[in-house]
């Protein structure tokens, strides 16, 4: 029988958003220390707090609203998310004052998290459950695409300290994404009388999926390890005398990304999770120990291959693994369940790795970055690996709550 088709009109819309909004972020990320630094004289602590603050308000808005994707419709939720989004990118060209910045990127990380949270719900509800771990890996192409274009654009730009116009990009990205939207054509869920009272309340089952939350903590501990990446590349950078060819880690990046997820969904589909989960899991740790104690250039971007075979994996399997166990009228609260404790590591991450740096040294700091790597491998296993990761993807069901 013919497989049943992934690239649909609605899923292009949906991959395109996905990137205008990736991108708007890995090019502040890249930028937001740097500028804090620049404009009002920010230690690397405080950069590191600039940076992760943002993700901390995506959390937020992931726990507490993402709940209501379902209820108020994954249409109207997005349009909502992006237009606040826009307003928000808006607001850098007015920051004053470090507080000030603190304030919007906290608010622009609730819009990111929420309009995250329904480009992701959207997808699981777009892509055929035969083919779900294929499909999100393609998906997530466009997180690959923004991962590469993103920083080498921000770096770019960062260098010659041009703030406003990756504010003014960032501005254009929200505005082509909420057009996209507003094209989108969204299945949305038919919720039962009690299934609408149960998403109103804030019993913690309603604002968590719980079948989701263990791998999600392993998720959380992974991108705890990888946020000093994010958050620090163009200091590192500097640090090491490289500023040239740091410029395109995240091309290298990226193109590890690509390597793995033009794969890696097909084989989870078929084989299970372990096949693909520990390589790349092993990928990242060891990239993260190359680009912790290289000072080569070349071996420099080969850790940024490894990183990015590694992330690919991590990121697009574990989500395909909790959504096959979800009830579909549960993925918008599975998503953000998700995504919230990602946004956690990602969000405490950079302020605590920051205070590293001034204590050890970037070394030092990346090398524990790759011990914690270690520990989200472990926690892998525990939790999922040494059960269930033999089951083929497209065998898994959904759980019954």
């Amino acid at each position: 029988m013919p497989k049943e088709k992934i690239f649909t009109k609605d899923f292009t819309l949906d991959s395109i958003i996905s990137f205008c909004c990736s991108l708007n972020y890995f090019m502040l990320l890249i930028n937001i220390a740097g500028f804090a630094s620049v404009e009002f004289g920010a230690d690397p602590a405080a950069g590191g707090m600039a940076a992760g603050i943002y993700v901390i308000g995506g959390l937020i808005s992931r726990v507490f609203i993402g709940k209501y994707v379902e209820l108020f419709g994954r249409k109207r939720m997005l349009v909502i998310s992006l237009l606040a989004a826009a307003l928000m990118s808006a607001s850098y060209f007015f920051v004053s004052s470090l507080i000030m910045l603190f304030a919007v990127r906290f608010l622009h990380g609730m819009c990111y998290g929420l309009s995250s949270t329904c480009t992701s719900d959207i997808v699981a509800k777009l892509v055929p459950p035969s083919r779900r771990g294929e499909g999100l890996g393609y998906f997530f192409l466009s997180l690959t695409l923004s991962c590469a274009i993103g920083p080498l654009l921000g770096m770019t730009l960062g260098a010659s300290q041009s703030y406003d116009t990756v504010f003014a990009i960032g501005l254009v990205m929200y505005s082509v994404a909420l057009v996209m939207a507003l094209i989108l054509h969204v299945p949305e869920e038919e919720l039962t009388e009690g299934q609408k009272a149960e998403a109103r309340s804030f019993d913690i089952r309603n604002l968590f999926q719980v079948s989701a939350i263990p791998l999600s903590l392993m998720v959380m501990v992974f991108y705890f390890a990888y946020s000093g990446v994010l958050s620090f590349l163009a200091e590192y950078a500097e640090f090491l005398d490289i500023v040239g060819i740091a410029s395109f880690f995240y091309v290298a990046v990226a193109i590890g990304t690509l390597v793995s997820r033009l794969s890696a969904g097909r084989i989870y589909d078929a084989r299970g999770s372990n096949i693909v989960m520990i390589p790349g899991l092993l990928s990242f740790i060891s990239g993260m120990v190359i680009f912790a104690t290289t000072d080569n250039e070349m071996l420099f971007l080969g850790a940024g291959l490894l990183i990015g075979f590694g992330i690919s994996i991590v990121y697009s399997i574990t989500q395909s693994i909790i959504v096959a166990h979800s009830p579909p009228r549960r993925y918008g609260v599975t998503m953000s369940t998700y995504s919230a404790f990602d946004d956690l590591g990602s969000g405490i991450g950079p302020s605590i790795l920051g205070l590293l740096i001034t204590s050890v040294g970037f070394r030092d700091m990346y090398l524990f970055s790759a011990g914690v790597a270690c520990l989200s491998l472990l926690m892998y296993w525990v939790i999922h690996g040494r059960r269930e990761g033999r089951t083929p993807g497209c065998e898994i069901r959904p759980d019954t709550d």
